[in-house]
């Protein structure tokens, strides 16, 4: 069964009438046109409290066991408590806490691997230009840094939408019952310009928070539906209110096909992870191609008697995170489905006197799933010592960045590398101090330098309106100052390639864009007269120079820019267009 699109834009739209009925589904604004076996799903698991990882992943022997163990009198694991996994990339011993033993065996099979001294950086930093290089504020906090894993930085500040979000701008998919990018908390991964996550609970998923709360408001809402009354303004109202609840009903016996799998735990992740796996399988009947998951777990601010409670918190991540793989292949999404941890930071290089270790930046995170290139862990794991070469105090320095863990997700998902620079700006490799690679290869082909588009050629361009003298041919002339200019809404600006091509980006130069946001829907084409919705840009307002915006579609020979006006007036124009791909 699929659910009834009509039922759900029903109830969607009651948002607009009272805020006294939130929605908590969210409907896609965009197209993804994609086919056949592509299913993929990314899950995000957010270690709240900032994880202390390294009691997770530690130093297996020698000079840097010793080392740790020095740091860390109270609280370090002795070599009973470790288990071995593969060396990392330059051939370092590395163990994981023995609380851990089921993804132990996850990455000697090559199935998990984990990314060491990994954390939120601007520009490579290390010892000799720490003090000349930017780097993230508010290291310290945990609210920033939060976010800071979640969003990317774009050259001056963060992005005001995660990453994972912007990746779904531009992957979107219109045909989603409803939102692809699902979430068990409040989170800044998942929101991006036009996406919006669905919040879901691991009890399930509601078309409304309010018909979550009892029976006996469940009862009120179908007593009210089925004796309308009053006004026109309130019949309307509980019409929509109708539709919600004719959506939940199907939502409901959609899911109720895909019962929680009793062998994974009941834990508090357990029960998470149920909740995602019957998303996962419902994917079909929700038009789902890719699906982002947001879950999370906390007890990680462990400031004073550390060890107890932190291996408990590890021990229930084995359980559930083991268990939810190993049910993916009774539903052959085994090689479908990452799963990966991020954290607020790392913890101190060494514990403080209450037995517990305090705030601090670099960190080591995991990465589950049959995708995974295994057999190795990713980085480098820093010197255990305090302000030693890879640490800033009591804090260890990052050696890769935050960002290159989450391109690498990306480029695997789907996001072309255009896709990946629009989002990661900070790891273009023309950037004065340059990061080494987008990407860290432990998915896919994402250690491969990315392929460069080239500028494709335009058979002509037509405008439903034009100023005299300002054609449409005068945004393709070559010549920066003369421009095509119309004034109204929904004015569509036509361009025709020369030949059928996959598309990456298209670039576009305006009048006064450095002080001015300007309104543009994409739709694409292959024969002229059927369009597909991309996207819906608003401009930067920073640039009269040519600006990106990425268009990651294949077979397309005709791109429909529909002009809405700009943040000051009703005007339009185009100074220059490119349009760029294979």
């Amino acid at each position: 069964m699929s659910i009834s699109r009509r039922n759900f834009l029903k109830g969607s739209a009651i948002a607009s009438v009272s805020s006294a009925l939130p929605l908590s589904l969210t409907l896609p604004s965009n197209a993804f046109a994609a086919g056949g076996d592509d299913y993929k799903a990314i899950v995000c698991l957010f270690l709240y409290g900032g994880n202390d990882s390294f009691n997770m992943i530690v130093p297996s022997s020698g000079n840097n066991y010793d080392n740790y163990v020095l740091a860390r009198p109270d609280i370090h694991l002795t070599s009973a408590e470790i288990l071995t996994i593969p060396n990392t990339e330059s051939g370092q011993k590395v163990s994981i806490n023995s609380g851990m033993p089921k993804l132990a065996q996850l990455m000697t099979e090559g199935n998990a691997t984990a990314v060491v001294n990994v954390g939120t950086l601007l520009e490579p930093t290390n010892k000799d230009n720490y003090d000349t290089v930017k780097r993230p504020a508010s290291l310290g906090a945990h609210n920033k840094q939060q976010i800071a894993w979640q969003v990317a930085w774009n050259t001056a500040e963060y992005h005001p939408y995660g990453w994972a979000g912007m990746m779904m701008d531009i992957l979107a998919n219109d045909a989603a019952t409803v939102s692809e990018s699902l979430s068990m908390s409040g989170n800044a991964l998942l929101g991006g310009q036009t996406s919006q996550d669905l919040r879901i609970s691991s009890d399930g998923v509601r078309a409304m928070d309010a018909l979550g709360h009892s029976n006996a408001v469940n009862n009120n809402f179908n007593t009210l539906v089925n004796s309308p009354y009053g006004s026109d303004f309130s019949l309307e109202y509980i019409n929509r209110l109708k539709g919600i609840i004719d959506f939940q009903a199907e939502l409901d016996s959609v899911m109720n096909n895909f019962p929680a799998d009793e062998s994974i735990p009941a834990s508090y992740l357990g029960n998470q992870c149920r909740m995602v796996k019957r998303i996962m399988e419902a994917s079909t009947q929700l038009n789902h191609q890719r699906q982002v998951f947001f879950i999370s777990i906390g007890g990680f601010d462990n400031h004073n008697n550390q060890r107890g409670k932190h291996d408990g918190v590890l021990t229930q991540i084995d359980e559930a995170i083991s268990a939810f793989h190993s049910s993916l292949e009774s539903v052959g999404l085994q090689d479908k489905v990452v799963t990966f941890t991020m954290s607020d930071f790392g913890r101190t290089v060494r514990n403080n006197s209450n037995k517990g270790t305090d705030h601090g930046w670099g960190s080591n995170q995991l990465i589950v799933g049959n995708a995974v290139n295994g057999g190795q862990i990713y980085g480098q794991y820093p010197e255990f010592m305090y302000d030693g070469v890879n640490a800033a105090g009591n804090k260890f320095m990052p050696s890769t960045s935050s960002e290159q863990m989450a391109a690498t997700l990306c480029r695997w998902f789907g996001l072309s590398d255009t896709g990946v620079d629009y989002i990661f700006p900070s790891l273009n490799p023309a950037n004065d101090n340059a990061f080494a690679s987008r990407y860290l290869g432990f998915l896919g082909d994402a250690s491969i330098p990315p392929s460069v588009p080239s500028l494709l050629s335009i058979a002509a361009v037509s405008a439903s309106t034009t100023r005299s003298g300002h054609t449409p041919q005068m945004a393709i002339d070559g010549d920066s100052i003369s421009k095509w200019t119309a004034k109204g809404q929904d004015i569509t600006f036509t361009i025709e390639l020369t030949h059928i091509a996959d598309l990456s980006e298209i670039k576009w130069s305006q009048a006064r864009g450095d002080e001015r946001q300007y309104y543009v829907d994409v739709e694409i084409s292959t024969d002229g007269t059927s369009y597909t919705p991309v996207s819906s840009i608003t401009t930067p307002g920073n640039s009269t120079a040519l600006v990106s915006f990425p268009i990651t579609k294949k077979n397309v020979k005709y791109i429909r820019l529909t002009c809405n006006g700009n943040s000051d007036s009703n005007w339009n124009n185009f100074q220059e267009i490119e349009v760029w791909g294979n």
